[in-house]
């Protein structure tokens, strides 16, 4: 064995070679096969669902936002039972005047002051009414009466109010008749209800 050293090619050597090889043409059977790529890695499937997509939202029109929060305002509020509701719709001045206590209007407005005198109104005709009503008025404060009711019934037009229930409370607030009285009040049921009234008069001077 040789302890020789191989001796290694120079510079110019390396050059002649490549110079020499770039024409040379490899055998037939010795052609290197060029390399395989490396398999790229898959990942695994996963086992949770595909998630959904998030649902688009129509575009809102204008004015739609507001009338969706007053619905659910709506919606909130708590249901009460519904009660029949009787409303007066006469143009008549009702109620009390000066000079009346609140405790006696109370009482006459709940059907609690007895009555002294009553007048009914039906069949006459507005004429004869209003005539009758505020003769059957002086006669009553003249004999020192203080609560009388007038009938006049409700009537056959729309809703029930006769012309008579709405003429009687104006008529009594007229005139030298105004003057006697000092509350009007609708009765109650047990006295006629919508069609009559009570009306307190002005306690009649003495001398």
């Amino acid at each position: 064995m040789s302890d020789r050293k191989p001796k290694l090619p120079t510079p110019a050597e390396l050059d002649l070679w490549r110079t020499v090889m770039r024409d040379a043409t490899p055998l037939a059977g010795r052609r290197r096969s060029a390399p395989k790529p490396k398999p790229v890695p898959v990942p695994a499937p996963s086992s949770a669902p595909p998630a959904a997509a998030a649902p688009v939202s129509p575009p809102t029109r204008p004015g739609t936002v507001a009338a969706e929060k007053l619905a659910e305002l709506l919606r909130g509020m708590p249901v009460r039972e519904k009660v029949r509701v009787d409303v007066n719709l006469a143009p008549s001045p009702l109620g009390r005047v000066a000079g009346v206590d609140k405790r006696t209007d109370d009482k006459l407005r709940r059907g609690r002051l007895g009555i002294d005198g009553r007048i009914d109104l039906h069949g006459l005709t507005q004429s004869e009414a209003h005539d009758t009503l505020l003769g059957f008025i002086r006669r009553s404060h003249a004999a020192g009466r203080r609560n009388v009711l007038v009938i006049t019934g409700k009537g056959q037009m729309p809703r029930g109010e006769g012309v008579l229930r709405l003429s009687v409370p104006r008529w009594l607030r007229e005139g030298d008749v105004g003057r006697l009285v000092l509350s009007i009040h609708q009765a109650q049921p047990q006295h006629g209800g919508g069609g009559a009234y009570y009306v307190l008069l002005r306690r009649r001077r003495e001398g």
